[in-house]
């Protein structure tokens, strides 16, 4: 049985701290590989959300990072609203024989809750969280529990935090800023040459 993880999110850029806590659980949980999944149309809006094909273009340059790391186009090629209940019953459709683990920090699963169909999606794959700055330690055992209780299986993964966010990056990005420490130098260029997160003309005055 292939054990497969699901990284998803807007990945508006995707940058150093995902694929951090991508290796992270490979390694973990012994993951045969990890899947990269951006979303297409997410329910909640972003305001200053790149294109979708440039962001699975920036997730593709991810790949050569790590040998299971793989760019899933599941969302960005599909119309409408995307929910995380429709992508897994798609990926286990395709890979009946593969158990999934999808990874979240903290704060999302404190919202878990409010998903689409949320308690079935606690039964379509397994849960590896990931610990977030502003989530108080006793809330997050509580909900995992809760969880727990509604039959979800859940793991905690430790790993040392990094300090980098999309915002952090759109920000750098927008001044004009050298972002290789915070995304890979491939998505650097392509950030670069493709004019993302630029400040509108015209901005500031």
């Amino acid at each position: 049985m292939d054990r497969i993880g699901v990284l998803g999110g807007s990945f508006n850029p995707i940058h150093r701290g995902h694929l951090a806590m991508a290796s992270f659980a490979l390694d973990a949980l012994s993951l045969d590989r990890m899947l990269l999944l951006p979303t297409g149309n997410p329910p909640h809006k972003h305001e200053g959300l790149a294109d979708k094909r440039d962001r699975m273009e920036m997730v593709r340059l991810c790949e050569r990072e790590n040998p299971r790391f793989e760019a899933c186009d599941l969302e960005v090629t599909r119309a409408g609203v995307i929910y995380t209940f429709d992508t897994l019953n798609l990926l286990r459709a395709r890979l009946p024989e593969a158990a999934f683990y999808y990874l979240i920090g903290a704060d999302t699963l404190l919202e878990l809750h409010t998903w689409h169909r949320a308690d079935e999606v606690l039964h379509l794959c397994s849960f590896a969280v990931f610990a977030r700055r502003g989530c108080a330690g006793k809330e997050v055992v509580s909900c995992m529990e809760d969880m727990r209780r509604k039959g979800a299986n859940m793991c905690w993964l430790d790993m040392p935090k990094l300090d980098i966010s999309s915002t952090m990056v759109r920000e750098m990005a927008a001044r004009g800023k050298d972002l290789t420490g915070v995304v890979t130098e491939p998505v650097a260029a392509y950030i670069q040459s493709h004019g993302l997160y630029a400040p509108q003309k015209g901005a500031g005055k």
